[in-house]
């Protein structure tokens, strides 16, 4: 059963700004507290472009996630997804201007199997909190450096 929720945050910097600090993977581990590092995957063939690494922190264990991008349209959105964590997501980042500023929605759907589900089901709201306050963290660096 897939969970999903999203948030939208309106931040006071040009669209071109936000999306090259969003797309920018390792970028992540600034202003999201769980992840300690995304690393993108040294290869050289076509088929490990676009894919990384992404270290996350949660207290008692650290996880390590393949992160493969699934889209990316410049200044409009960023696509990926997650696997080998305690569930496989979906994320996604919308982007429009507003003016002189830029909303950022982001959806993420959540793919937990078995136990998991129920788990889930049950911290959703909590997930999605936490997801938001990261978002906060995104606008204070972006508005004010």
């Amino acid at each position: 059963m897939e969970i999903t929720f999203s948030n939208a945050i309106e931040i006071e910097n040009r669209i071109e700004n936000v999306y090259a600090y969003v797309s920018k993977l390792e970028n992540f581990s600034i202003w999201n507290y769980a992840v300690m590092s995304v690393e993108p995957v040294e290869n050289n063939n076509e088929e490990s472009k676009d894919r990384y690494i992404l270290k996350r922190d949660l207290g008692n264990v650290v996880e390590t996630e393949r992160v493969t991008i699934i889209q990316t349209k410049k200044n409009q959105m960023l696509h990926f997804r997650a696997t080998g964590g305690r569930f496989s997501y979906e994320m996604k980042y919308a982007l429009r201007p507003f003016g002189e500023q830029t909303i950022l929605k982001n959806v993420v759907s959540m793919k937990p199997e078995g136990i998991r589900d129920f788990m889930l089901k049950l911290l959703k709201s909590n997930i999605q909190t936490e997801v938001n306050k990261n978002l906060y963290v995104l606008k204070q660096l972006l508005e004010n450096g």
